[in-house]
Formats: C-alpha cells, structure tokens, sequence
C-alpha cells in the first residue's frame, strides 16, 4: 500500500515542497490542485495533519448496523452526473461537513472497514457496506490518509454470485 512523504522538486530555480505518493510517486491533490508548500516545516505539518486525521479515524468506535444505516439516511449525498449513464451513484466528501459530522463519518468509516463484504466492479476488488436498500464503498488512498470520499448506490445494481457481490448493469431496457 502506497504512503505519502514530503519530497522537494525545483520550480524555476525555487525549491518547492510537495505531499508525495512514494509508490506511483504522483503529487498528492486536493481538490484536483497539487499539495505544494514554500518551506519543508510546512510540508511536514500538513502531513502531520493527514496522519492525525487517519489515526483518529481508526481509533473511531464504529456505529451498530442500525445506527450506520441511520447516519446515511440522514446525510446529503450527491448524485454523481458524469456516471449517471455508466454507473450512477451518489457519493459524500468528508471535507463538505462540519467538525462534529467529520467525527461522525469517521465512525461510518470504522463501519465500513468491520462490517464490509466482498464485492467487485468490472473486475475492481471493494469492501461493500450493505444497509437497507443501498450499498457503500470508497476508495482506499495513501495508508496514511483518512478516507475523504464515501460512494452509494441502490442494491439494484447488486448481485450476489460465487460468494462475493458484483456490480450489476441495468439493462438498456431499464435505463429508458
């Protein structure tokens, strides 16, 4: 699993301090905008912020089944337009709560990371957490960063075969 660490690179004779991926060694983003500091100390720190954030999200108590499905009733989730043909879903980031939710997504986390099963994407290997008529995945980063970014969609494109999950395509007949 991949980890992130400060590196510095050369901007125009400027040394520059950047969040790092050490196994593809692409620039950490947020936001879609590259992590880069003028000095080493401020590097360091904001590394410091997302190992803090990534320990308080293991340490977090994860939620009974009943109490996770209730925590995402209760959520805005956004619909996802650039895959409504392709693989429609909703999904929530993290950095769009305030303080106290923040601490309860991360008890969601901790449930999805203990109560998750098996199940597949094209191919793709995720953890699904089943609750009600939805089902939860995100995708895992950098082992030292907190999870920003929970997907859900409808147990409609579920299918449980060969003892795992599977993505299930609506057919073109449903998607009319």
């Amino acid at each position: 699993m991949s980890k992130l660490r400060v590196s510095s690179f050369d901007e125009k004779g400027i040394t520059k301090y950047s969040l790092i991926d050490d196994l593809s060694k692409d620039v950490y983003q947020e936001d879609f905008k590259p992590v880069v500091f003028d000095t080493e100390e401020a590097a360091e720190k904001r590394l410091g912020e997302y190992e803090s954030e990534r320990s308080r999200e293991e340490n977090a108590k994860p939620f009974s089944l009943e109490e996770a499905r209730q925590y995402a009733e209760s959520h805005y989730w956004k619909f996802a337009s650039t895959y409504a043909k392709t693989a429609p879903h909703e999904y929530c980031i993290k950095r769009w709560l305030v303080k106290e939710d923040q601490l309860l997504y991360e008890r969601f986390v901790a449930t999805m990371r203990t109560q998750s099963v098996v199940g597949y994407f094209y191919g793709h290997k995720n953890m699904y957490l089943i609750l009600g008529d939805h089902y939860y995945w995100y995708m895992p980063g950098p082992e030292n960063v907190a999870i920003d970014l929970i997907n859900r969609t409808t147990t409609d494109y579920l299918v449980f075969k060969d003892g795992a999950y599977y993505y299930k395509e609506k057919s073109s007949d449903e998607n009319a």
